[in-house]
């Protein structure tokens, strides 16, 4: 009888792994940097500028620099601001360094590091001649979560399951035998127990992370030590609550299920859900997942419990009968805000196959399918089995129910993995980087220029010289010069090509290490004619700069994908469809649940609808113009200057306008306000300004439309104040 017990409770552990209300792992990841990876530097830089994906806790934050053998450089103490970190750095000499840095998210106090290397070239623009011996640290931003992490976490979950799914069917059940209601206490206490251990080897885990702060400190001093201890007092709770259950089974199980749903709050709260623009919507989304998946799954493991200990007469008929309801809401509601989670955390469809969080959530969903036939096999035909009390019930049920379970640990690896993965919000695909080819006319020659990869840093660069027939020429040397457009006073740089076949010279090199417009000028010596010159413009693939907003309030629109008018009908048609499915079980119940069931249907179905296709915020997407200028650090940089020349006076160094302005209406605070626009209206608001407020037209301020469209881009990085 125990060994059953046990070998159902270790079932259910596996299965916990599939209920969102995890730790979440919402890694604070770098996303962008000055200067950036791999880059080849023609000046030293003066400091170091980390971006990361959320704010971070500057007690238990750095940077450090190191140079190519490994020796540690002095650098400025790092000052942290929301999701920022910057160093200032020491005069550099040329060769090879590489930023060390390491972080704690303030949302989960989780810690992640990483490194990457630069290099700051020769006077003459040639490579330092160095090696770097330092190796890579940290895996980049889409990454897995720490193994004992996920163990304390599921450890924590099966708590909450047993203890939820214990307390529900003792409120399902109350004609249920004494000995079943004893068999459920103690699957409670054991709930508990784990809840109360898992918040141990949490605690070993904060401290690990906060070590050089103080064990006090990292209890009462930050975000994830106070939702810590709020979830340990809770755990304790519970473990009293189990305590008392053979005296007051029905008290100990509405305590129960009230401190899970605590529990399951302070997890939310340190969450992906709690990282995002929006979070106040998140969560609450994420909160509702939660205790959705919480509720079925507990109440299934708690039904199984029940089976195993009980007999077939028994009086099943009633308690299954509200388990059905109970777990029709349950699977409907765990199904409606995880499609609204997945919209929040996947901001585009590319990402559900190119990123590990959106490949895990297609698994996941794969391996649901099965779970779900069996789950309604079970509530149609296994629990009428049950009732009918037909031979060899409750034991056959038990099994049916254990292979729903069973198909749940299945679930569990993909559902395990993606809650400790990135999300897919959090990642930003980089365009591919297509070779630069072009062919242009030098005096009598046709001079092709090929770039591969064509990127700031290293590329190599092939010449191929062909007549007017397009037969190969030779030459007696290809030289290549590279003048950089952006900043005049940069001196040229040459690269001599070497042969690399019949009227083809090549050659290797960091001959554009910034980003921004170049132009390669082609000269051509031959002994029988006069030097042919000819030039190509090209613009190298910039160092890869996040551009996906930060900005936003709590209570901004969570979806990064959809308007507030799609979210909200989407919201609004799936509260409709819940209410259609639930109309025959509330009349059954009552007539006045009946006719709010039908009004919630009409009212979901019909406001949805016409805020999905009757109304419009602001103007049509189609109508406004497409940003024809990706978001590298480049394009960021000039974005910068340009907000820090025309914009700081109005709006503020970090998008919050500034006290004591002298202007009505009053600036808009950006970091609220640009996360609810498209790129398009965007620039519409600076080129053309707004009417009625100190908001100039900026293009006829003399700024170009491609200055305005790097204006959009750095816009989009701004980071809200955290409360």
């Amino acid at each position: 009888m125990k060994r059953a017990l046990l070998a159902v409770l270790a079932a259910v552990t596996v299965l916990a792994l599939a209920v969102p209300v995890r730790d979440g792992r919402a890694h604070a990841a770098l996303v962008a940097s000055e200067p950036t990876a791999n880059a080849f530097l023609r000046q030293a830089p003066a400091e170091v500028i980390l971006d990361f994906t959320e704010p971070i806790d500057p007690r238990a934050s750095g940077i450090r620099l190191l140079d190519g053998a490994g020796r540690e450089i002095a650098i400025g103490a790092p000052v942290v601001t929301q999701g920022r970190m910057r160093a200032k750095l020491p005069a550099l000499e040329p060769g090879i360094y590489n930023v060390i840095w390491n972080n704690v998210s303030l949302v989960d106090g989780h810690a992640l590091t990483g490194s990457y290397p630069f290099t700051v070239l020769n006077p003459d623009g040639t490579v330092p001649d160095a090696v770097n011996t330092v190796g890579a640290v940290g895996s980049g931003a889409d990454r897995l979560g720490r193994p004992d992490g996920t163990a304390t976490r599921l450890l924590a979950l099966l708590g909450l399951l047993l203890t939820a799914g214990a307390g529900l069917v003792t409120l399902l059940w109350p004609e249920a035998p004494v000995s079943t209601r004893r068999r459920l206490g103690q699957a409670a206490a054991l709930g508990a127990a784990a809840c109360v251990a898992a918040a141990g080897l949490s605690l070993a885990l904060l401290l690990e992370t906060y070590s050089g702060v103080g064990a006090a400190a990292a209890v009462f001093e930050t975000r994830f030590g106070r939702y810590w201890l709020a979830r340990t007092l809770l755990a304790a709770a519970a473990a009293g609550a189990a305590a008392l259950y053979g005296r007051r089974p029905r008290a100990a199980a509405w305590t129960l299920i009230a401190l899970t749903a605590g529990q399951l709050v302070t997890f939310t709260a340190t969450s992906h859900a709690a990282a995002v623009p929006g979070s106040a919507w998140a969560m609450a989304i994420d909160f509702a997942h939660a205790a959705a998946a919480v509720g079925w799954l507990g109440a299934v493991a708690g039904a199984v419990v029940a089976a195993r200990f009980g007999r077939r007469r028994d009086a099943w008929r009633p308690m299954m009968r509200r388990f059905a309801r109970l777990a029709s809401v349950f699977v409907f509601v765990l199904l409606a805000t995880g499609l609204l989670g997945a919209l929040i955390h996947i901001d585009s469809v590319q990402k559900l196959t190119e990123t590990r969080y959106g490949l895990v959530l297609l698994a996941k969903l794969a391996l649901a399918a099965p779970l779900l036939a069996v789950a309604l096999y079970n509530a149609r035909w296994g629990k009428a089995r049950l009732v009918g009390e037909r031979p060899g019930e409750p034991r056959r049920f038990m099994f049916g129910a254990a292979a729903e379970v069973a198909l749940g640990v299945a679930v569990v690896g993909a559902a395990a993995l993606m809650s400790q993965t990135t999300t897919s919000r959090s990642i930003v695909i980089e365009p591919e980087r297509r070779p630069f080819e072009m062919t242009a006319p030098a005096s009598d020659l046709q001079v092709t220029l090929r770039i591969d990869p064509n990127q700031t840093g290293l590329n190599t660069y092939r010449v191929a010289l062909a007549d007017g027939s397009g037969a190969p020429v030779d030459a007696q040397r290809v030289r290549l010069v590279f003048r950089y457009q952006e900043d005049q006073s940069l001196g040229p740089s040459t690269l001599v090509l070497a042969p690399a076949g019949q009227g083809e010279f090549g050659g290797q090199g960091p001959y554009m290490p910034l980003e921004g417009r170049w132009r390669v000028e082609v000269e051509v010596r031959r002994a029988d004619a006069d030097d042919a010159r000819t030039f190509f413009d090209v613009r190298p693939a910039g160092a890869f700069a996040a551009a996906v907003s930060r900005g936003g309030g709590a209570w901004s629109l969570p979806t990064a994908g959809l308007t507030w008018n799609q979210f909200g009908g989407l919201v609004l048609l799936l509260a409709g469809l819940g209410f259609a499915l639930s109309r025959g079980t509330a009349r059954e119940l009552n007539r006045r649940l009946g006719w709010a069931a039908s009004t919630g249907t009409m009212a979901g179905f019909g406001l949805g609808v016409l805020l999905l296709f009757g109304v419009h915020a602001h103007e049509p997407q189609a109508g406004l113009p497409a940003n024809p200028v990706f978001p590298d650090a480049d394009s960021i940089a000039r974005g910068r200057a340009l907000y820090e020349a025309n914009c700081i006076a109005c709006h503020g160094r970090t998008g919050v306008p500034p006290p004591g302005l002298d202007l009505n209406p009053y600036p808009l605070d950006l970091t609220v306000h640009v996360p609810q626009h498209p790129d398009g209206q965007l620039f519409r608001f600076i080129a053309d300004g707004i009417p009625g407020t100190a908001m100039p037209a900026w293009k006829e301020q003399g700024l170009t439309d491609e200055e305005i469209w790097h204006l959009v881009n750095y816009l989009r990085t701004l980071a809200p104040a955290t409360q």
